[in-house]
């Protein structure tokens, strides 16, 4: 079974990324990563546990959790050329609906004629600014 992460989930791993090699203690984590939110991320094995600062239990990234963010580990991300973005819905296991609903679509051009043809009469006539 799929398990999208929520917002508080979400939060924790982006800042845990930002120093991704040593543990950081609950103290040094962002508001709202309680206990119930290290659990759930840690039993899923997003999350690594051990010695933190001054011997507390201290927490990082795993690989599984790099994979969650951006469908690749980190030494596979920078292994590469290509850039990276982080997927849309994060979920664990990533899965193939998931990944490619990532994907960043490309840029259209649009015109603004067919935009204003679908408004109604009276606000069709405004112009826009040049």
């Amino acid at each position: 079974m799929t398990y999208i992460l929520g917002n508080r989930e979400r939060k924790l791993l982006e800042y845990l990324q930002i120093d991704h090699t040593t543990f950081q203690i609950p103290g040094q984590l962002p508001k709202g990563a309680g206990a119930g939110t290290l659990g759930k991320l840690t039993s899923e094995g997003l999350l690594e546990t051990g010695a933190g600062r001054f011997g507390d239990t201290g927490y990082r990234l795993s690989n599984d959790g790099w994979r969650c963010m951006y469908g690749k580990t980190h030494d596979e991300m920078m292994a590469g050329d290509d850039q990276h973005y982080p997927l849309k819905v994060w979920s664990w296991p990533p899965t193939l609906d998931v990944a490619q609903a990532s994907a960043r679509p490309k840029a259209r051009l649009t015109t603004l004629k067919p935009i204003l043809s679908e408004l109604p009469p009276r606000l069709a006539q405004i112009k826009p600014n040049r």
